[in-house]
């Protein structure tokens, strides 16, 4: 693992270092905070490999930061403007909500919003709940974790 810690501001030293596999590039002068915040970033991916035994796509994009939040592809069948509205409602929702709810809230049929909130769930993005109570299945609930 490579922090560059460095005064050179040439963007081809920059470079340099990004194809010699740095993880980080601090320009001097630099605070304390700033160092120590890249070194707990290195030791937060170190833990985040450790813990993998196989990778999502995901987990990758997140731990090399390629990919700006917002710009994973989405699987076929579903739309960018229906993820937003989705993704919208289950922020303005932090205690969380079930398919219903959400389809309720971004006036959407219901198998709609539970297909995007499963694709939140399966990418990471959204937590799911079991509430139990009355009588058949349990009800998922997602909540937003982003």
């Amino acid at each position: 693992d490579a922090l560059f810690i460095t005064a050179a501001r040439d963007a081809e030293v920059i470079r340099s270092a990004l194809r010699a596999g740095a993880l980080h590039y601090l320009i001097k002068p630099f605070n304390q905070a700033a160092l120590q915040e890249q070194l707990r970033h290195v030791a937060a991916l170190r833990t985040r490999l450790d813990t993998l035994d196989e990778a999502r796509q995901e987990d990758v994009d997140q731990i090399f930061g390629t990919r700006p939040p917002g710009s994973r592809e989405l699987p076929k069948g579903l739309a960018a403007h229906t993820a937003e509205l989705v993704e919208r409602v289950l922020r303005t929702h932090p205690s969380g909500l079930s398919a219903t709810e959400c389809a309720q809230a971004g006036s959407l049929s219901r198998v709609s919003a539970r297909r995007y909130l499963e694709y939140f769930a399966d990418t990471g993005r959204a937590e799911v709940t079991l509430k139990y109570g009355g009588t058949g299945r349990p009800e998922r609930r997602y909540r937003w974790v982003g």
